[in-house]
């Protein structure tokens, strides 16, 4: 339940420092930085010509490796094999400084637009030769035949096929039949003619094919359509030989998107850096930095500016003071098993600098909860052979690893479910505790009591919650006193169901209506001077007894989704056996890994969601606001890479200890 304890850390150093500071604190990656620009008597933003030339460079490396990602060969699983590479930040400067990206990103850029204009002029000779190809059989100029004739006049251009009979029964009527039409080619849609005429005639044909959209023919061009065909056809097989041969240089230059994703990171770091500068305050002279700090990492601090800054500088750290208390960020310090399921607590809210993380106490109730509705030793093997390989074989990014890890615990209860109900790939072993099949009311028993007990956590939170807060009447209304509540109706259910027993249920009786008594009277006690107030927050409060009960009946979900799972598997297996003996050891294996697979899957989202839904519902609406904020240092990106501290400087972090 631990919440990492945050230190308030101001440092002031002369302003000569400044940029060796703001280099040190984002390799440091521990420290949020605090806006105390309202205080300063300068703005220290970085030069905005300067910052213009980093996302300008910025721009054309991320442009240049979008272009290279096309040709580099797939190597996700080796880099989930390899990881990410880890560099210290002088590292990461000097490789960038050196490696040569301005002259990759040069060529991969010009070689891109070379290719980006091969491929409109092809599309541009595509068009014309679709265009024109019909016409390739036309062996005059219609414009020189034209300037030859003294009395006759010549048009040539295309009509729609359908029109062609109309046409030339027009045509022929327009000229008094001194016309003459002649077909150059056919397609499906149109035709290529040649109309002859006397010229007096120009004007009534040209008014007259109007009327047809008969289109002009009009080459613009001094030669041929044949001999224009052939050159463009020429034209472009050359085009496609030059972009092969621009695509081969490309092959060759996407393994150097690894130099650029290194440049990337570097200017982005240094984007982020100057961005930084706006936190800061200070003077002509010097240069006040604020920021929060796990209380564990101020020696770290303390030791990487006493060596890296050479000139007089004041560190002070200081507690958290109350009215802080909404603004200090959060860091989770649990165990390692523990923080595989930290994400869980994250995604519903952080909590508060001054509550408590529910994780470790969620994180039992979780995995038994995952177990019972998955409840498989087949499942739970698998689940447990995969993520063990993961882990052995791969090296994933952070989150990942997380959610490997999260698995790989979570597939310990599946299989001790799945031995209490001895189900193996939903075949009934020998040995069964209880059976998912002919025990269901024990199941569904045993369901509730997990939820009693759960919610009886949740209260007993509530209580230490209020207690750690001083505020002890709050604590006996709204946690001692359902607990008793609780207890005593357990105590009647067992008096009357389990052991027949009158005392047991006198028992059970009176801690029910002291119970009751508390639920109603500690809030008149609360409110000072509003008894009456008091008196019908109580009442409205005892109402709420019927929200336990819907609380209690919707742990029954843990029955209803480890029976259905073990009925689908039941139900997968007769499908099989059901086959003839040659389909089922061949065509059945495929399909029983299929099913079962389906099944596992299927299983595990039911029991990630609805295990998530008790514990955000049920469980944490007992004692948990949350509204806390994550800490959010200032750091590098590490988008392809992982900064790593001098070790000699800085301890290992808290997130690597056990």
């Amino acid at each position: 339940m631990a919440i990492a304890v945050i230190e308030k850390a101001i440092l002031i150093i002369p302003k000569t420092e400044q940029e060796s500071l703001f280099r040190l604190l984002q390799s440091f990656q521990r420290l949020e930085l605090i806006d105390a620009s309202a205080e300063s008597e300068q703005s220290f933003d970085s030069s905005p010509a300067e910052i213009l030339q980093w996302k300008d460079s910025l721009h054309r490396i991320e442009k240049a490796q979008v272009i290279l990602s096309t040709f580099l060969r797939s190597k996700a699983f080796q880099k989930l094999k390899d990881g990410r590479p880890v560099m210290t930040m002088l590292e990461l400067e000097n490789s960038a400084q050196q490696d040569g990206w301005e002259d990759i990103c040069a060529d991969v850029l010009t070689l891109d637009e070379k290719l980006d204009s091969l491929r409109k002029r092809r599309i541009k000779l595509n068009k014309l030769m679709t265009d024109w190809t019909p016409w390739k059989d036309l062996s005059f100029n219609p414009e020189a035949i034209v300037r030859e004739f003294n009395y006759s006049d010549l048009y040539v251009g295309i009509l729609k096929a359908a029109d062609e009979p109309e046409f030339i029964e027009a045509f022929h009527s327009e000229t008094a039949g001194l016309g003459h039409f002649e077909s150059l080619f056919h397609r499906s849609e149109y035709i290529g003619a040649a109309l002859f005429f006397p010229r007096e005639k120009s004007a009534d044909v040209k008014a007259f094919c109007k009327q047809y959209d008969f289109s002009p023919y009009n080459f613009p061009f001094d030669k041929m359509p044949a001999e224009m065909l052939e050159e463009w056809q020429f034209e472009e097989a050359e085009i496609i030989k030059e972009e092969a041969n621009i695509l081969e240089k490309l092959v060759i230059l996407s393994p150097q998107k690894e130099t650029l994703d290194l440049a990337e990171e570097f200017f982005s770091n240094l984007i982020v850096r100057a961005d930084a500068h706006k936190f800061q305050a200070g003077t002509k002279s010097t240069t006040l930095v604020s920021g929060w700090i796990a209380k564990e990492d101020t020696g770290a601090l303390k030791d990487l500016l006493q060596q890296e800054i050479k000139q007089p500088y004041c560190l002070q750290f200081s507690d958290v003071e109350e009215n802080e208390i909404p603004a200090v960020p959060i860091i989770l310090k649990n165990k390692k098993m523990i923080r595989a399921f930290e994400s869980l607590t994250q995604m519903y809210s952080m909590p508060a600098y001054d509550e408590i993380d529910p994780t470790p106490v969620m994180t039992p109730f979780y995995l038994v909860f995952f177990g019972m509705m998955v409840a498989d030793i087949g499942y739970g093997v698998v689940l447990l052979l995969a993520t063990l390989l993961a882990k052995l074989w791969l090296n994933p990014d952070k989150p990942l690893k997380k959610s490997i890890d999260f698995f790989f615990y979570l597939s310990f209860p599946v299989i001790a479910w799945g031995a209490i109900y001895g189900s193996l790939f939903g075949i009934s072993l020998p040995f069964t505790l209880l059976s998912p099949t002919t025990d269901i009311i024990p199941i569904l028993i045993l369901s509730l009591v997990f939820g009693w007990m759960q919610l009886m956590t949740g209260l007993a939170m509530n209580v230490y919650v209020k207690l750690k807060k001083k505020d002890i009447l709050s604590a006996f209304s709204g946690g001692i006193s359902w607990m008793a509540l609780l207890i005593g109706l357990a105590i009647l259910v067992i008096s009357k169901t389990v052991l027949t027993n009158n005392i047991l249920f006198i028992a059970g009786v009176i801690i029910s209506v002291l119970a009751v008594l508390g639920i109603v009277l500690f809030p008149i006690a609360e409110s000072k001077g509003h008894r009456v107030k008091g008196l019908m927050k109580g009442l409205y409060a005892l109402y709420g007894a019927t929200g336990y009960v819907g609380d209690l009946v919707s742990y029954t979900r843990l029955m209803a989704l480890g029976v259905a799972g073990s009925s689908i598997a039941v139900a997968f297996n007769t499908i099989i056996a059901s086959l003839p003996l040659p389909a089922r050891v061949t065509l059945g294996i495929l399909l029983a890994i299929v099913l079962h697979g389906l099944n596992l899957f299927l299983s595990m989202l039911g029991a990630y969601v609805h295990g998530i839904r008790l514990q955000y519902v049920e469980f944490f609406g007992k004692f948990y606001g949350g509204g806390g904020r994550k800490f959010s240092p200032f750091k590098t990106v590490e988008k392809h890479i992982y900064i790593h501290e001098n070790e000699s400087i800085i301890t290992q972090k808290t997130e690597d200890l056990l």
